[in-house]
């Protein structure tokens, strides 16, 4: 099977209709959302419906967390703040009840996902480092683990004992039997590698084939809604720096 993975959306619709667009040509069987549904961008009650239509399984995020108070906004800098403010406010009672439900990890006969980190998901920690990613390969059992947060999508591979950042887009899991991935998806919409195009990953089963994806989308109508609704010039411009 196919599996397209999504994460960090953060209400930025025209990126994540483009996201789906590219995958709906790529024919993956399902698509699979690791969270931050909302947060920062325009859109939050359109992208919560979308994701709830499109995706079969969607994970809590720290910002869908903030937006139905299930977290306070004590780790948010002062524009997060005033973005989530905006956002809980604007949310549907209906999206909210959908985002309060949604767990915060999920694990399958080779796959483990979280929005933050295997090692306590709950606890919205980040992996930013080697040395992180080596202390969260104890925490998961699967072949691989996929997770967002940190917006930057990156390939950490273990090969028995030596750890290391895969130079590529893509890699093959078929021949290596002690191989295993921690992959950060990267984000849909608010990518911070410098890259503004959004991310995603697909992970081909058949072929144990993982392949990380850029996609431009329409930057400039994203952040004409954003400036309507008055967020912080901040987070505007960042998006078309890719930071």
């Amino acid at each position: 099977m196919r599996f397209a993975f999504i994460s960090d959306i953060h209400a930025n619709l025209e990126a994540l209709e483009a996201v789906l667009s590219d995958i709906d040509k790529k024919g993956v069987d399902e698509i699979l959302c690791l969270g931050d549904v909302v947060g920062y961008g325009a859109n939050p009650n359109e992208c919560a419906e979308i994701t709830a239509k499109r995706c079969k399984s969607v994970l809590l995020g720290n910002h869908d967390a903030v937006a139905t108070n299930l977290l306070t906004t004590q780790h948010f800098n002062v524009h997060a703040k005033i973005a989530i403010e905006w956002t809980t406010q604007t949310l549907t009672h209906a999206n909210k009840s959908f985002l309060a439900a949604l767990p915060v990890s999920k694990t399958t006969d080779i796959l483990t996902m979280a929005h933050s980190t295997p090692y306590e998901p709950g606890m919205w920690y980040y992996i930013t480092s080697l040395e992180e990613a080596a202390f969260n390969f104890q925490f998961f059992d699967t072949k691989i683990c996929l997770v967002g947060h940190t917006h930057i999508p990156m390939i950490i591979v273990l090969d028995d004992e030596e750890i290391y950042v895969h130079p590529d887009k893509q890699i093959s899991y078929k021949e290596r039997e002690d191989r295993r991935l921690l992959i950060n998806i990267g984000s849909v919409g608010q990518p911070r590698d410098r890259n503004p195009d959004s991310s995603y990953g697909i992970l081909d089963t058949d072929e144990k084939l993982f392949s990380l994806h850029r996609i431009p989308y329409d930057i400039h109508k994203a952040q004409a809604k954003m400036k309507k609704i008055k967020m912080p010039d901040f987070l505007v411009n960042r998006l078309a720096e890719g930071r």
